[in-house]
């Protein structure tokens, strides 16, 4: 039986030999699926009569499963993904660019869609210098559509399945600063009216968006919640996944910041000639929200007036997190602050061995024979 998600079709076949099928098309009051049955004699009759009833479960198609073409399924499964998931626009984005990639592919009906064909495509735009990061994404954004095509009884099987994914290729290890890079960075923009946000974005490991997205309302003493992340159209949108959200603690110093942070921010507004109040913790000169173009161009000029390595806004993030390692945090603390499901993410992504931790790894060999006879 193929298992189903959210406004998705199954069909499988009963004991009695003939095929049945399903589509949710809502929910009741009590939260339970509303469900909407079909039956026939083949798998076929039953994947026709389910496909009509498809629209009401959220996709906008749909016309006879056997020409329905792979380009038509795609963009349709890409608007109900985005409709019943909320994705940002950046997301969004991202898949009208796989869609543009995909494109060689888009008029050939599902049903004629086969494993060779995907290979060559694939091969192609390996040919056309495309990263195996952009590849592999693309390879699980179509893998991923087929697969719910299958479960609404538009495919027999996947023909994804059969292909080999694009190879990851090496990973770019993240960029961070040493312990004195960072002390030099926060000496040189001390004065600079977004210091405090910038020292709190490497004391916590907050995100560029969440830290411009902070409010006053979002800070309670030693708890500092994160609610939301700024777009770049600059409205408030929700976190980077559902954990993200959620509050973190603050140090004394940290809140002490703060504090004279927010009455610096009320001096500004007494003597600003226009102030716009959105309760933003970390705003423009005139309270709106500040924009990340804006915020790039300060954080470059704070960079190459401190003279330490350039490394993007994120490296923060990235510094927060070796420098917590090196202060003794365990994994699962600091994926904690950082909000990640997964502590290990922390360790292969994040964690930057500095010079010194390398020198202290190279131990003698009298000292590495007294730790094994002290075992």
């Amino acid at each position: 039986m193929s298992r189903r998600g959210k406004g998705e079709g199954s069909i499988f076949q009963r004991k009695d030999g003939r095929w049945a099928g399903f589509v949710t098309v809502g929910y009741g009051p009590d939260g339970r699926q509303k469900k909407k049955w079909v039956y026939g004699r083949t798998r076929r009759e039953v994947a026709e009569k389910l496909a009509r009833l498809l629209p009401k479960a959220g996709y906008a198609v749909v016309q006879d499963p056997g020409r329905l073409r792979l380009g038509d399924w795609l963009r349709h499964w890409a608007d109900h993904r985005a409709k019943s998931k909320g994705l940002r626009p950046a997301t969004l984005n991202t898949y009208r660019h796989y869609l543009q990639l995909l494109e060689p592919l888009a008029s050939t009906p599902l049903p004629r869609l086969n494993p060779l064909a995907i290979q060559a495509l694939f091969a192609e735009l390996a040919e056309r210098g495309l990263s195996p990061s952009v590849r592999r994404h693309a390879y699980q954004f179509l893998k991923a559509a087929l697969r719910d095509a299958v479960r609404a009884g538009l495919l027999e099987r996947n023909p994804v399945e059969a292909v080999d994914p694009p190879p990851s290729g090496q990973v770019r290890p993240a960029r961070a600063w040493s312990a004195g890079e960072a002390a030099q960075f926060l000496k040189a923009a001390e004065g600079h009216r977004l210091y405090p946000m910038l020292a709190l974005m490497l004391a916590t490991g907050l995100r560029i968006g969440e830290a411009l997205a902070l409010r006053w309302e979002d800070w309670e003493g030693d708890r500092l919640w994160i609610r939301h992340t700024l777009r770049r159209d600059g409205t408030l949108g929700p976190t980077k996944t559902p954990r993200s959200q959620g509050y973190l603690y603050l140090d004394p110093r940290t809140q002490a910041l703060l504090a004279e942070h927010r009455l610096a921010q009320e001096e500004e507004k007494a003597v600003a000639r226009r102030w716009e109040e959105h309760g933003l913790i970390f705003p423009s000169e005139v309270g709106t929200p500040l924009g990340y173009r804006s915020f790039l161009r300060t954080w470059k000029g704070l960079v190459q007036k401190a003279g330490v390595p350039y490394v993007s806004p994120h490296g923060l993030r990235h510094t927060y997190t070796s420098l917590a390692f090196r202060a003794g945090l365990s994994p699962k603390e600091v994926a904690e602050r950082l909000r990640h499901a997964d502590p290990a993410l922390a360790l292969r992504v994040y964690q930057h061995l500095q010079e010194e931790d390398r020198r202290r790894a190279a131990l003698g060999l009298d000292t590495l024979l007294h730790l094994e006879a002290s075992d």
